[in-house]
């Protein structure tokens, strides 16, 4: 298990890296959790919440996410993989994201 600042840095990394490449959309929070996959295998359940509608996400952006963001957690010493969810803030009771 990692510390609550290794988790810190995974997120922080991990929002700096997407705001880079999603330039119509406002990242509101990022949140990290450990956990193990059917294969015994370590991942980080990673979710992204962001202001807007689904639509206004580009597809191509997220599914280029775990390309982009990966080689930045190796670089932390981080091996899980990054599984990512978005959601909008208004789905998480952010007001009118």
């Amino acid at each position: 298990m990692s510390s609550k600042n290794h988790l810190t840095k995974i997120g922080s990394v991990v929002e700096e890296v997407l705001k880079a490449d999603f330039h119509n959309v406002k990242i509101l929070r990022v949140d990290v959790r450990e956990d193990v996959d059917a294969d015994g295998d370590d991942v980080l359940l990673i979710s992204v919440v962001f202001e807007g509608r689904p639509k206004d996400l580009d597809a191509k952006m997220l599914s280029g996410a775990v390309r982009n963001v990966r080689p930045r957690l190796t670089d932390i010493g981080e091996r899980a993989f990054p599984m990512f969810s978005f959601v909008s803030g208004r789905d998480v009771g952010l007001g009118h994201a």
